[in-house]
């Protein structure tokens, strides 16, 4: 969700990558973006030793697919929006 809310501000690429505990069992999937010159990865202090962020690859942004976290990414953009003084995005 973050991801997304700062590639709505800023722009650039979406990457992605599996996680892995360090087991090695899968964990899940990350999301970061890609800014020109710079990797920009706000939530990365989530993982706890021993969890592997794997190798990142680009990823499309589907224009407007339904997803489980739809209702909660449009909250959180929209204060992120506010809190720093822009207008609501009309866009859901």
């Amino acid at each position: 969700m973050t991801a997304l809310v700062v590639h709505d501000l800023l722009g650039g690429l979406l990457l992605e990558a599996e996680v892995h505990h360090a087991d090695g069992s899968p964990q899940g999937f990350h999301y970061w973006n890609r800014l020109p010159g710079l990797d920009v990865d706000l939530t990365f202090a989530q993982f706890t030793d021993g969890e592997v962020v794997g190798e990142p690859h680009l990823i499309e942004r589907l224009a407007s697919a339904p997803w489980l976290a739809h209702a909660q990414y449009l909250t959180f953009r929209d204060r992120v929006r506010a809190a720093l003084g822009l207008p609501a995005d009309p866009a859901p």
